[in-house]
């Protein structure tokens, strides 16, 4: 069994404050993308256990939005950022101008917005990583499920990681005129990647 890392080895104002960065820098990105301004009203990093993903969104049976990537490079894993259902609806309108109901499934334009939605916020908080630590993180093209909280979370996330993993958990709140949103963003890195990253970010503290 790997060794897990201790919750008092984690430098949590920085990694609070990559996460800071990145949300800034995605909000900015989404504003482009919509073509309205959006503000960033939240973003808080925690560090959980990956037993506790399943139950991220309270009721396994919550249908959820997740759109799903690979990371390479020096540190390597999965991102996938996730939304409630209804605050994917709201993202998609937001960002197509056409409104969407659950009472469709999701079309090539519904899933296209979603797909650069999390394209933009992977490479947001993995490129805040970068500039903070100087590690090299890319991210794959990414994937999109609709489904249960539980079905995407633990298909996506259990099956490829030793049990005693930790994940990094970015929760972001979105707002604007017309959407008002939040979202939940994990880093998986593999058992290997997890104690790179926490060194060179607990380097990066040092040195700052």
């Amino acid at each position: 069994m790997s060794k897990s890392v201790e919750v008092e080895e984690h430098p949590l104002n920085l990694l609070q404050r990559i996460g800071s960065m990145g949300a800034m820098q995605a909000t900015a990105s989404l504003s482009a993308l919509a073509g309205k301004p959006l503000v960033n009203s939240y973003a808080k990093v925690k560090i959980l256990p990956l037993e506790e993903v399943p139950a991220l969104f309270g009721d396994p049976e919550e249908m959820i939005a997740g759109i799903i990537l690979e990371v390479s490079g020096d540190v390597r894993g999965q991102y996938i950022a996730t939304f409630l259902i209804q605050d994917a609806l709201t993202l998609i309108a937001t960002l197509t101008g056409t409104e969407c109901s659950l009472d469709e499934e999701f079309g090539e334009m519904e899933t296209s917005a979603l797909a650069e939605a999390g394209n933009i916020l992977a490479s947001s908080y993995l490129g805040a990583i970068e500039a903070t630590t100087g590690l090299a993180l890319a991210p794959s093209p990414p994937g999109v499920a609709v489904d249960m909280a539980a079905g995407i979370l633990t298909t996506a996330v259990l099956p490829m990681h030793e049990a005693g993993s930790e994940i990094l958990l970015i929760e972001v709140q979105f707002g604007g005129p017309e959407m008002d949103l939040t979202g939940r963003m994990i880093l998986l890195p593999t058992v290997e990647s997890l104690p790179r990253l926490l060194r060179a970010v607990k380097s990066a503290a040092l040195n700052g």
